[in-house]
């Protein structure tokens, strides 16, 4: 059985600990569970992260929630879910449009899109499946799969 973290342990460790813990966490929403994990850092209040890193509570991170959150978009990350394609594909170009260059690799933008797509798609049943390859001229060079839990 994993170790269960909390907020005491959290506060015992380094600013480079929470900072690394973050960043993996972002990148590796592999289940509810990292997702819980990266919420409990954030509402912490404990300092995690440098320089141009954008974060929750960042304009880029809300631009971020409000596209892949918003009611209309949900059908487009349903049917590349279902057709077995990485719904950052289907919204990317969306979120192109409304960060212009602050949606870029280098400032952890594609890894938070990655991070709040599979937190809504873990919200509406899904689980992670296999990363696969963006299309040509993503900014993001992979992404992950959903699949529909099975009842």
């Amino acid at each position: 059985m994993a170790k269960h973290i909390g907020l005491d342990e959290l506060n015992g460790w380094s600013f480079e600990q929470r900072q690394t813990f973050y960043r993996s966490g972002l990148a590796r929403f592999d289940n509810v569970e990292a997702v819980r994990l990266v919420e409990m850092m954030v509402a912490s209040g404990l300092p995690f992260r440098r320089g141009s890193d954008i974060a929750h509570g960042d304009r880029e991170m809300k631009a971020l929630e409000a596209v892949i959150d918003a009611p209309y978009n949900e059908k487009l990350l349903l049917e590349a879910a279902a057709a077995g394609k990485p719904p950052l594909g289907a919204i990317e170009p969306l979120l192109v449009e409304h960060l212009g260059e602050d949606y870029r690799a280098d400032n952890g933008a594609t890894i938070a899109a990655g991070y709040l797509i599979a937190r809504r798609l873990y919200a509406l049943g899904y689980d992670k499946g296999n990363s696969q390859k963006m299309p040509d001229g993503s900014i993001a060079r992979t992404a992950a799969t959903f699949r529909k839990k099975r009842a």
